[in-house]
């Protein structure tokens, strides 16, 4: 069964650039159908909000697609009126937006977003539009390894939604270890490392090469040791102008209300281009 693309969508300007990743990947899905909810929150008035959402109606309909929107009423708050208007199940694709909204607030913590990351109870992609310029459509994607036993597989789906644009798919394996260590590492087992980290890498060269077929995408692979995770995806980013990291979330790796320090919020705050938070059920 076809997944259903839900468009979580607030009326700012960046829900509208948001949207425009979910009529891409509706594309590159072979016509997957999106469904735009919007919860009443009274933020904008009804007048308004119905003359936003027509914009994006029409938008998705000029690119080719099949769009449903509903104006559904505030129930408790916008986070338990999403979990009521969404499908639970995998069938059900949740793009939201991350962004900041004051000074002293994070990207996820504390949003909405994260608590749709936490909560899996469908599948959620969470954007943070830093270059709306591409139009929602990433031709060079970065994607940084975790090391996880299933390797690319988790995520697989969002890179298929994305694959028809991307033309460069860079893969980056870090290989972390303490700041002392780093220092004073002996070479035998800085090779060792990286040895280890070719071999997963290797394994999901493989894995994406089974998937894509006959594809011009051209893959790169690298592995570093570093003591800075942030920093080298950063770097990493720059260099092979990146339009879009690509992450996936965990409960451990998620924003707490304690986000300066965390990695994830640290990326987003200081991303040069998109970012694209997901997590499967």
């Amino acid at each position: 069964m076809k997944p259903t693309i839900y468009l979580a969508y607030d009326g700012s300007i960046n829900a509208d650039w948001v949207a425009r990743y979910a009529f891409n990947m509706a594309a590159n899905g072979q016509d997957l159908q999106i469904i735009l909810i919007h919860i009443l929150d009274h933020t904008y008035s009804p007048d308004k909000i119905a003359k936003k959402i027509e914009a994006v109606e029409a938008e998705c309909v000029v690119r080719g697609g099949r769009i449903t929107s509903r104006i559904l009423p505030l129930q408790k708050n916008v986070f338990y009126s999403l979990l009521q208007a969404i499908p639970a199940g995998e069938e059900s694709l949740c793009v939201c937006g991350a962004r900041i909204s004051s000074r002293d607030k994070g990207f996820l913590a504390g949003t909405i977003s994260e608590k749709l990351l936490r909560r899996k109870q469908f599948t959620v992609m969470a954007i943070r539009v830093v270059k709306p310029g591409i139009l929602g459509a990433p031709k060079k994607l970065l994607f940084p390894l975790s090391g996880h036993p299933r390797g690319f597989q988790a995520a697989m789906s969002f890179f298929l939604l994305l694959a028809p644009e991307v033309e460069r798919l860079h893969l980056l394996r870090i290989m972390k270890v303490s700041s002392l260590w780093f220092q004073y590492m002996p070479a035998t087992f800085a090779r060792a490392l990286q040895t280890k980290g070719f071999t997963y890498v290797n394994e999901v060269l493989k894995e994406i090469r089974q998937q894509l077929g006959e594809s011009n995408i051209y893959l790169d692979a690298k592995v570093i040791l570093s003591d800075d995770w942030v920093k080298e995806i950063l770097i990493h980013a720059s260099k092979t102008h990146a339009q879009m990291i690509l992450m996936g979330a965990s409960d451990r790796n998620l924003p707490s209300r304690y986000f300066y320090g965390n990695k994830i919020e640290q990326i987003l705050r200081r991303s040069p281009c998109d970012v694209g938070i997901y997590r499967n059920i």
